[in-house]
């Protein structure tokens, strides 16, 4: 029973996809703990879900115009932090 369970379980990482599927998401995950536990001892959390909340409208009116994405959620991430 165990068996067949971890064989259930890790057949997924046969596939080269899946395991860097895997590493991307372990090394996300890393940045963005530490990322987060810094910001929080800084003080700086509010204003770090500011800013990536006010990026949407920049991503979504720089898809509507043509425009590339990153510069819409560049301005609109320089706007809500001025």
């Amino acid at each position: 029973m165990m068996d067949m369970l971890r064989e259930l379980l890790l057949a997924p990482l046969e596939f080269g996809f899946m395991q860097n599927a895997l590493l991307v998401s372990v090394v996300a995950a890393a940045v963005c703990g530490l990322l987060s536990c810094w910001l929080v001892l800084m003080g700086w959390s509010l204003m770090g879900e500011a800013v990536a909340h006010s990026i949407l409208p920049g991503i979504v009116l720089a898809y509507l115009f043509g425009v590339p994405m990153a510069v819409g959620a560049f301005v609109f991430g320089m706007l809500a932090v001025a």
